[in-house]
């Protein structure tokens, strides 16, 4: 204990002393609260499998705290382990969408690998991965720059590969992903303790003059005293917050996975308009080359005198017609890549960007029941999912304004030393005292934010059943697409196509030999030419109808 003098001088410099020492234990790399953890972020397929929950209430009336360590927390993000998608990790988060077997469970997808960045697949009994508390390692700033993306692999690229360049390098994903820290970070602050209050003043000094036996004032007095409020403890307030900010965690992941959902969906598309404009690039240059030697047997009809001179004039005005389809083909495919690399995250230039594949190989499926379809998608859907949880966060956040209605406690103790030789001729003195401060609820008792709190409740209930039935019209006319795509793809078949060019083949011939005007062959152009069109954009539509229908039911169940 100092003396009342070198109190008084180094009184105020205790608090900045005080302040650096509550420090400490922050700037130390192994110490602190064990929930300063980090864990490595659920993989996509984890988060794409967020079982659905019933709108029920899951809260007691007097819930206890989870355990720190369930909480899935991550004070500060780990930005190459979470953003940094391994290859893995993007395959499996492929499947959510476009790539789920009919015979996998939840539980299975849940507990499928989990590969950390730059390390092989982890199994399911391997148990958490280690956190950088764990090995010992201090923990990195919070603010560590994003890897770059993966470059693509060589071209042409299949479908698999679309997906899993899109799950990895897309910045749409890597944004939406960082709702997911954002999410631990509140749930982090909703974990820990309020800090205690120290409290330290000099009072009764002397102004106009010195405290003495033949004049008395003060004494001068030292208080130090320290306030924790309890009602934290007392009322569950931190129980409920904890609970909220849980499921907080828990809607950032499933919307995630509804991101990611939308964005396979959307690399699919891509990919099969690419698909399209690379078939019709083939159309139109085989058109090209058929009308050329038509326009060749044509002009040594014409310089022989067995054809009149306006026939190869209309020819060339045909091909020059053919040649201008053919450059609108190439700028659509050159469209078309374009489009899918942005998907891919690619900003580059890419000439020899490429995909594998034929559109024209498409097969006709088989379609499951709509009733079938329906149920699948309420159970796979992770917009429903998050919908589901934000029910429950609504109702937690219901308990946490009824408990914010119950008053502030904050007990106190303090310490006293009266400084009272000089002023007083006496021994100086030391005291302590201790009380309770609580706020009385008389007129503010939360009532506006448990009324609102309600009412988000209400709102979210409405939300999900407002979703449930959007789900149906959306499955029912995803079903209805591919049926009609089907339909439109059956009736033109390989056979009639292979009849469009033989008629086209054997009048050209005959045209060549001088015994078909010159307007059969070029309506038997014309007629390959639209047929096989047709059969490239049937094929495609097919393709894509499929690709909405897995994704309104997030399941593959068309191949």
């Amino acid at each position: 204990m100092l003396t009342g003098r070198k109190m008084r001088r180094c009184g105020w410099f205790c608090l900045p002393v005080v302040g650096l020492a509550g420090c400490v234990g922050d700037l130390h790399p192994h110490h602190g609260p064990a929930f300063l953890e980090r864990r490595s972020p659920p993989p996509l397929a984890r988060m794409a499998s967020v079982p659905p929950r019933q709108a029920a209430s899951p809260f007691p009336k007097e819930p206890e705290p989870p355990p720190l360590a369930e909480l899935p927390l991550q004070p500060t993000a780990d930005r190459e382990t979470a953003s940094s998608l391994s290859q893995a990790d993007a395959l499996s988060a492929a499947e959510t969408p476009l790539g789920k077997t009919e015979g996998s469970s939840g539980a299975e997808r849940a507990d499928a690998a989990r590969p950390e960045a730059g390390g092989p697949p982890r199994s399911a009994s391997d148990g958490p991965p280690r956190s950088a508390s764990d090995s010992g390692a201090s923990l990195p700033p919070p603010a560590v720059p994003l890897p770059e993306a993966a470059p693509l692999p060589a071209a042409p690229l299949t479908l698999d590969q679309i997906i899993h360049a899109t799950l990895w390098a897309d910045p749409f994903l890597r944004a939406g992903f960082e709702s997911i820290p954002q999410a631990q970070a509140d749930a982090l602050t909703a974990s820990l303790l309020p800090n205690p209050q120290l409290i330290i003043s000099q009072t009764l000094l002397p102004l106009t003059r010195p405290f003495t036996p033949d004049k008395e004032g003060g004494p001068p007095q030292l208080d130090v005293g320290i306030r924790y409020p309890i009602d934290w403890f007392l009322f569950g307030k931190r129980v409920a917050a904890l609970q909220s900010a849980a499921l907080g965690v828990r809607v950032a992941e499933a919307e995630f996975a509804n991101v990611v959902r939308q964005r396979v969906l959307e690399a699919a598309l891509r990919y099969y308009d690419l698909l399209e404009a690379k078939a019709l690039v083939e159309l139109a240059a085989q058109d090209v080359e058929n009308l050329r030697r038509i326009e060749e047997i044509t002009a040594k009809a014409v310089a022989g005198g067995g054809r009149p001179r306006v026939e190869l004039q209309r020819v060339q005005l045909d091909r020059l017609r053919a040649e201008q389809g053919l450059r609108e083909a190439e700028k659509n495919r050159v469209a078309a890549a374009a489009r899918l690399r942005a998907v891919l995250g690619q900003s580059a230039a890419d000439p020899a960007f490429d995909v594998a594949g034929d559109i024209r190989e498409v097969s006709i499926p088989v379609l499951p029941s709509a009733e079938e379809a329906y149920a699948l998608a309420v159970e796979e859907r992770p917009d429903l999912a998050a919908l589901r949880l934000r029910v429950q966060q609504a109702e937690a956040n219901q308990l946490v304004e009824q408990r914010k209605a119950w008053p502030d406690v904050t007990p106190f103790l303090g310490y006293t030393r009266q400084f009272q030789r000089r002023a007083m001729a006496m021994p100086d003195a030391s005291s302590f005292g201790f009380g309770l401060e609580a706020s009385l609820p008389v007129f503010d008792r939360n009532q506006g934010n448990r009324l609102k709190a309600q009412s988000v409740t209400a709102q979210s209930q409405y939300q999900l059943q407002a979703a449930l039935a959007g789900l149906r019209a959306e499955v029912e006319q995803a079903a209805q697409e591919v049926r009609t795509a089907a339909a439109n793809a059956r009736t033109v078949a390989e056979e009639q196509l292979k009849l469009a060019a033989e008629v086209r083949d054997s009048i050209a011939r005959a045209y060549e030999a001088g015994g078909r005007p010159l307007l059969d062959v070029l309506d038997a152009q014309r007629n390959y030419r639209e047929t096989y069109r047709l059969y490239i954009t049937s094929r495609a539509a097919l393709a894509r109808a499929i690709a909405q229908f897995n994704a309104a039911v997030n399941r593959r169940l068309l191949p």
